[in-house]
């Protein structure tokens, strides 16, 4: 358990939702599975039977299934939790296997909405391993659907090996006024230049496979994301 209150970037923040993984099965009154469904652009799948929690923690595991299939596993808190503007954290360890990538994501507004700006919908991607370009990682936001309006402001950190050994932990702050991007406490990426989302998001941790991420090598799998803790706190001055 952690503090009940902290100060970060000159804000006072009270502890909303802590998940420490702990237990052998999913808190369901704060995640879902993500729906059995084909990802991305190299038939990768999200799968019921990929996602475990042991050990303490959260486990999303990527293989190749025995007909072929990339699949992999992820969790979301659609209709469960979901909050506007906060401090949103995860410590995570990524894979170390290229080909596809760990996330810690959120789903804001109507994302789908085309008008312009990011205030009516936003996908937060808050971290996203894979190659990036070559091992980084990425921060990026969304906006204007997924068709051809789609847009995207995006923050590379390329060549930071170091983030694929062992764990670190993955910040987002979300104001009225701007979003700021963390890693391991030191800030890495401040922008107001979408706009700001101003409607509640529910979070997303995942695996996927893609072409994003490099090619996939299927002798390095199975591998896993694995997540020690989820926090969300809400800023009370």
């Amino acid at each position: 358990m952690c503090t009940e209150t902290m100060t970060l970037d000159g804000r006072t923040w009270r502890l909303k939702l802590e998940d420490n993984f702990e237990g052998d099965s999913l808190d369901t009154a704060v995640w879902s599975l993500c729906p059995e469904q084909r990802r991305q652009d190299v038939g990768g799948r999200w799968t019921d039977s990929e996602t475990s929690v042991h050990d303490g923690n959260l486990w999303l595991r990527a293989r190749i299934r025995e007909d072929g299939t990339p699949v992999s596993g992820g969790i979301r808190s659609l209709d469960k939790f979901e909050q506007a503007y906060g401090y949103f954290e995860c410590r995570m360890m990524f894979p170390k296997t290229t080909g596809f990538w760990g996330a810690f994501w959120m789903m804001c507004g109507r994302v789908g909405k085309v008008d312009g700006s990011a205030v009516s919908g936003a996908e937060i991607d808050i971290i996203e391993s894979g190659e990036c370009p070559r091992r980084g990682v990425n921060h990026a936001i969304h906006w204007d659907g997924y068709g051809e309006a789609h847009k995207a402001a995006t923050k590379v950190i390329p060549s930071v090996p170091e983030l694929y050994e062992g764990w670190h932990t993955y910040g987002f702050e979300w104001t009225k006024e701007e979003y700021v991007f963390y890693i391991d406490g030191k800030e890495t990426w401040r922008t107001a230049e979408p706009g700001i989302c101003a409607f509640p998001g529910y979070l997303k941790i995942t695996t996927e496979f893609g072409s994003w991420a490099a090619p996939i090598v299927p002798e390095e799998l199975p591998d896993f994301c694995r997540v020690d803790w989820v926090r969300v706190w809400e800023e009370i001055g």
